[in-house]
């Protein structure tokens, strides 16, 4: 794209849904077939909202609230509300119905726009907020029959909405951060923090041929918005939803398989899974197939050339479609066992690093830069640097404040424009970043020492006795904190007879007694997580507060 340098971001993605008119951009997954709608398809679409909205005095700086699961009808209206001049506050659909009207009533939208599954809730949350909010249904979006928008728009005029262009410091979005260590605030992300973000992402990946993107990850996350929608449609890619919210592995290889998927945007939660469906239908494969497998993953690290890794895992690799070629991972930090797995297949998992602040991603691997077990280097026109061991990011990729909220801002971003992300890392002499904790998740014991959780969790994470891992400080009797695992059992863990805190002395057997864990707490219900499915830590600290109480 010759264009990057010189364009703004609605007008290089208007071009770009020209060039690529005839190709398909969105599908979503659907019984008994599926929707799909070309790029022009989708320029079309996006202009006839934009008017409506238009129309309703929407524009110039309104904040269009948008409650929706992945789908077409989620890309026509957060492209159509920024064509208009708006500024689009996404919402998880997880959040609880409190949660959304805590958000809105900060954000103050002058509209919500919300699809079929989610409009009782959302037209609840309008009843509850104080100022009046209509909430306007979208189901009919990525349909060419029905729905509202068919019935008050004409779809004759083929050409651009007349707000096109947007200056880079205009905010586009406000995205609320996860709130697993306060709070949340209102990031506010301005168009020129996007089109860095476009522009970055797309130099470092390279050119790629005809991509098919699998969209797991929520929309209302900024990383699943820029690598999992804005640089795939920059590129021409054709972007697949599937047709529920939940999706089980299972559901994930078969939309895999049949659409053919070369790209997928994860976290390591997600991968994991995928890792030990794997490792599950090898064990049930004869016992020739296991051995197979085996000898491939031992002989394919040894191997430099890619396409013979990739020949010997052809039996692993036909179980995700056999067209994978590019693995995006970000939100949490990635377990190395569960990224060697992939990597042995010739399938290396991309580990990034970033946060909603950074717009997100402040650094990734590459598939022709790759270390394991870094987060990669930064990206172009990101600096990095480490200081007293904190991570400091300066770029265009760097938001513009929190909404209202000049003096969390002020604490945030100093006056030479570092922004001061709260982890912890170390650069190596080759510019690849590592991660090495979150200072305010940090454990300090009683003697002062200290322990970094996710060193723990790394471990653990690699028995399959565990479905699920969290490690945190809680408090101890004697006023400071403990080491605490909270335990999520696996339903095929095997022999049920080796109780935890057992299966956790032998994981932990080689690392210092200190950042042992002191106390195992089982929990039979999921670890609540953000959006991206970093635990939230406040919450479990909690749980477990009223798990003493009661006791």
């Amino acid at each position: 794209m010759t264009d990057h340098d010189t364009i703004d971001l609605l007008t290089l993605l208007d071009s770009r849904f020209v060039h690529f008119s005839r190709r398909a951009a969105l599908r979503r997954e659907h019984a008994p077939g599926a929707i799909e709608l070309s790029y022009a398809d989708l320029r079309e679409r996006v202009t006839a909202r934009a008017r409506v909205l238009e129309s309703m005095g929407i524009g110039n700086g309104a904040r269009v609230a948008l409650l929706c699961e992945n789908r077409p009808a989620w890309v026509i209206s957060f492209l159509a509300a920024l064509h208009a001049g708006a500024v689009v506050v996404p919402l998880d659909t997880k959040l609880g119905t409190g949660e959304i009207v805590a958000l809105l009533g900060h954000a103050r939208p002058r509209i919500i726009l919300a699809s079929h599954a989610h409009a009782a809730r959302a037209h609840e949350v309008a009843a509850r907020l104080a100022h009046p909010v209509p909430v306007v249904s979208i189901e009919g979006d990525d349909h060419h029959d029905g729905g509202d928008i068919s019935e008050v728009i004409s779809r004759s005029s083929a050409g651009p909405c007349v707000s096109l262009a947007r200056a880079t410091d205009e905010p586009a979005l406000v995205i609320y951060t996860s709130g697993t260590t306060g709070a949340p605030k209102g990031v506010t992300i301005t168009f020129g923090n996007l089109l860095h973000q476009v522009k970055a992402v797309d130099e470092v990946i390279g050119p790629q041929g005809r991509e098919r993107f699998l969209s797991v990850l929520p929309l209302c996350h900024l990383y699943e918005l820029i690598c999992g929608l804005l640089v795939p449609l920059t590129r021409g890619a054709t972007i697949s939803y599937p047709p529920t919210e939940s999706l089980l592995p299972a559901e994930l290889t078969r939309i895999m398989r049949q659409r053919k998927i070369t790209s997928l945007v994860g976290v390591p939660l997600l991968y994991r899974a995928l890792a030990r469906g794997i490792a599950v239908e090898l064990r049930r494969a004869p016992r020739v197939a296991r051995v197979y497998v085996a000898v491939a993953g031992a002989l394919s690290a040894a191997l430099p050339i890619h396409w013979l890794r990739r020949l010997l895992h052809r039996p692993v690799l036909a179980r995700m479609g056999g067209s994978l070629s590019q693995l995006y991972s970000g939100g949490a930090p990635l377990d190395d066992e569960v990224a060697r797995t992939f990597l042995t297949m010739g399938l290396p998992i991309l580990q990034g690093y970033g946060l909603s602040e950074t717009s997100p991603v402040i650094a990734t691997n590459t598939g022709r830069a790759h270390r394991l077990g870094s987060v990669g280097r930064p990206l172009p026109g990101v600096e990095v640097k480490i200081e007293r061991g904190e991570i400091w990011a300066r770029g265009a990729n760097v938001m513009k404040g929190y909404l209202d909220r000049p003096d969390l801002t002020a604490q945030m971003i100093d006056a030479d424009g570092w922004l001061h992300t709260g982890d912890l890392g170390q650069l190596d002499d080759n510019g690849y970043l590592y991660i090495t904790g979150r200072a305010k998740d940090l454990i300090v014991l009683g003697g002062g020492k200290k322990v970094h959780p996710d060193e723990v969790e790394a471990v653990l994470a690699a028995s399959p006795r565990f479905a699920e891992v969290c490690v945190l400080g809680t408090p101890a009797r004697q006023g400071h904190d403990e080491v605490c695992a909270v335990i999520v059992p696996a339903s095929d863990a095997g022999d049920a007879t080796v109780d935890p805190e057992t299966e956790i002395a032998r994981m932990l057997a080689d690392i210092a007694t200190f950042k042992r864990p002191t106390r195992v707490v089982v929990r039979q219900e999921p670890i609540p997580r953000t959006t991206t499915r970093k635990a939230k830590r406040a919450a479990l600290a909690a749980w477990i507060h009223q798990l003493d109480q009661a006791a």
